[in-house]
């Protein structure tokens, strides 16, 4: 089985190697800058091409003692970069088409009206086609481009299948100086064990990616391989291992009737597995870096065939094995799932692990399915990063790079007139918000369609078959689904404001439009009885009020309308929220609500109600039903705040019948965040105390005492609530 001793060891040898890890991300910008600056009408293709060819050729490789998994390349990429942030490949152009798009809201920035993080495309939350790269290997791609060009014409499609040869060529090449690396360091081992452990690294390398795996070991090396090399020399964030159990358990299941591998040899690959992220990004220690990776596990194949497996349950065992923090698990669900999956999710919500998240296929299959997507397409869904949702190996969804502050612009409506009636107020308030979508949706746009001249990704693309098909890059409309998410954010914050001024403005004449604005503006000083009314005695979202609840159906349902406009990859905008943790920064920037939150406190989480309400496990899950989640395609998250249960038969059942109520009520996604205030308290005071303490802060997890004093002060609310 996995050790202890082994992970320790690991974690060693990785700290002392990136220590003094040098990505060497200077010399290959300026080898880049070069490269982006030759010959202005070579094609953007076949300079993309070149500079994969020479991060594969002459980026340093590196391989680990002990773990049999090989992936690290000094090709750029800083130790804590995911691989989207695309460092060296976009110095030289990022003034021409990244820029503009941060000026042209900087003002709305400041104004906490959106956050961007500078982007206008999405280059993180990718997801390959692993099923074509385990089916047909890379030679295989390469021969599917070779017989494609040969029969093509056009000249900008013969060089994207150029682009393609020579990219996938250049991979097989880096795997086969992995294989040249592990086959030296295995003739200068001074032991057997050594020996050994780098041949059969040399052995692996000299076959995968190149060809399609044989075994379960080849099929996950060749995953991991593909997500860290392609993200490092290509400046593509993949985010996801995808549906591991779905894609391995063939493997393993041939393994094992051949006498190829044992259970325990199976363990602990997957242990490796886990534990690379947070060894890699030092999650494990007293600092916090997230690393964007999920497995996807559960749900579907492209037939409707229910998946929990051997692989799933082995993926389980290596969590609790390895209680990593990262890779995150997303547990796709439903109510064709076994009983079993759904106690084996609750038991490891009670050790706890907080990594765990679930996906409703009841309600995601259908959202996608509702915005013209094949439906067996879509049951090949995956979380990619937090909550996010891409179909694996046909879209490529651009998103988690600028979020929309709802309740920054309901204060902007309700400042900007005075209105005679509620339903005026309300008309004006869903205009603004679908003005300022469009607004925000036109200046990516502009970026976007510079985005094949400055950023084309042979490499990646090549996994999509429409791609190959079309003679088109994704970066402009090669994938099969064309994507971009426009995340909205505080969600009841939002619903419960709007509530809060029918009430008080116009159905219960408790004040004068003007004069909620004037409490808003003074952060309700002077106002503690009104503030104690509106946090009290006025319904929230959450708390399964029935007119309340009615409400956010109606207001949810409108906002999902305003989405829809077509990108520049010719594919349309996706209505979504997913908040990362950016309600709490957005939430620093925007003043008092009518729902009662001060100044500068966070706003509401996914569809979570606002931090402030006092509200039970089933109310909450009760207060989703009304609405039609499946209007969201994106993964609309729930978190249920529970106290630090006990391991036990009850407890496992009570978190059952949770999940069951949740599927009942047709919500959308789930998270749990098992607390202890006494805990958390303590560990403030004394964090050299609480070293393994984790939390689930919103799409990702960490330990608590490696999180900021405000994030603490966030999460000690939750558990105090």
């Amino acid at each position: 089985m996995y050790t202890s001793a082994h992970l320790e060891a690991l974690h060693r040898e990785m700290d002392q190697y990136y220590a003094t890890y040098d990505p060497k991300t200077e010399e290959w910008c300026s080898v880049i800058d070069g490269i982006m600056t030759r010959d202005p009408v070579e094609s953007p293709y076949l300079r993309r091409a070149a500079i994969i060819d020479t991060l594969c050729d002459s980026a340093p490789v590196h391989i680990f003692r002990h773990t049999p998994l090989f992936f690290e390349i000094a090709a750029g990429r800083p130790r804590y970069s995911w691989g989207g942030n695309g460092v060296p490949f976009h110095r030289t152009t990022e003034a021409k088409w990244l820029h503009p798009y941060r000026d042209a809201q900087a003002g709305d920035q400041k104004e906490g009206f959106m956050l961007n993080w500078n982007m206008p495309v999405g280059l993180d939350h990718h997801c390959p086609n692993y099923d074509v790269l385990l089916e047909k290997g890379v030679l295989g791609i390469i021969r599917d481009a070779e017989g494609r060009l040969a029969a093509e014409a056009d000249p900008k499609k013969q060089a994207f299948y150029q682009a393609v040869i020579a990219s996938n060529k250049a991979l097989c090449r880096l795997a086969k100086r992995f294989s040249n690396e592990a086959a030296n360091l295995a003739a200068q081992a001074t032991d057997p064990e050594s020996a050994a452990h780098y041949s059969e690294i040399a052995a692996t390398a000299g076959r995968i990616p190149a060809n399609p795996p044989a075994t379960f070991r080849e099929a996950l090396t060749a995953i991991l391989f593909y997500r860290e090399v392609v993200g490092s020399v290509e400046g593509i964030g993949i985010s996801t291992f995808a549906q591991l159990d779905r894609l391995l358990d063939p493997y393993y299941q041939a393994d094992r009737k051949a006498g190829r591998i044992t259970k325990a040899e199976a363990h602990t690959l997957l242990c490796e597995l886990l534990v690379y992220t947070d060894t890699r990004f030092s999650s494990y220690g007293n600092e916090f870096h997230e690393t964007s990776t999920t497995i996807e596990l559960g749900g579907c194949d492209r037939e409707g065939n229910i998946i929990y497996n051997d692989v799933t349950r082995l993926i389980f065992d290596a969590a609790v094995e390895t209680r990593n923090l990262n890779t995150k698990l997303n547990c796709r669900i439903s109510k064709a799932h076994p009983r079993e999956y759904l106690e084996e999710i609750a038991k490891l919500q009670l050790i706890p692990l907080s990594c765990l998240m679930m996906h409703n296929d009841d309600v995601l299959i259908p959202a996608r399915v509702k915005q013209g997507q094949d439906v067996k397409d879509a049951r090949l869904y995956v979380g990619c990063g937090c909550h996010e949702v891409v179909l694996s190996g046909s879209e490529v969804c651009t998103r988690a790079d600028t979020w929309i502050n709802l309740p920054r612009i309901l204060l902007a409506v309700l400042e900007k007139a005075e209105y005679e009636s509620f339903d005026d107020f309300y008309t004006a308030l869903i205009g603004a918000i679908g003005a300022y979508h469009e607004r925000v949706a036109a200046l990516k746009n502009q970026g976007e369609a510079l985005w094949a001249e400055f950023a084309p990704m042979p490499l990646y693309s090549s996994t999509f078959p429409t791609s190959l098909e079309k003679g088109l890059d994704v970066s402009e409309g090669g994938a099969k689904y064309n994507t971009t998410s426009l995340s909205m954010l505080g969600t009841a914050t939002l619903v419960d404001s709007a509530y809060a001024v029918k009430r008080l403005v116009f159905d219960d004449k408790a004040l004068t439009q003007g004069e909620l604005l004037a409490h808003l503006a003074s952060n309700f000083e002077n106002a503690a009885s009104l503030r104690h009314h509106i946090l009290r005695d006025l319904p929230k979202h959450g708390t399964n009020d029935p007119e309340l609840n009615e409400f956010s159906a109606k207001l949810l349902s409108d906002i999902a309308t305003l989405s829809g406009q077509t990108n520049a990859r010719g594919g349309k905008y996706l209505p979504a929220f997913y908040p990362h943790d950016i309600y709490r920064g957005l939430g620093a920037r925007t003043g008092a609500t009518p729902d009662g939150r001060l100044a500068g406190e966070s706003l509401s989480r996914g569809v979570s109600p606002s931090e402030f309400i006092i509200t039970s496990p089933l109310d909450l899950v009760g207060s989703l039903g009304p609405i039609d989640f499946t209007a969201y395609a994106e993964s609309f998250c729930a978190e249920l705040t529970l106290p630090n249960l006990a391991p036990t038969l009850e407890n496992e059942q009570n978190l059952v019948a949770i999940i069951q109520a949740f599927l009942e009520m047709e919500g959308s996604s789930l998270q749990f965040n098992l607390l202890s205030s006494k805990e958390l308290m303590d560990a403030r005071v004394h964090p050299e105390a609480h070293p393994n303490l984790t939390v689930r802060v919103c799409g990702y997890s960490a330990k608590f005492t490696s999180l900021a004093p405000d994030v603490q002060d966030e999460i000690l609310a939750r558990a105090i609530r």
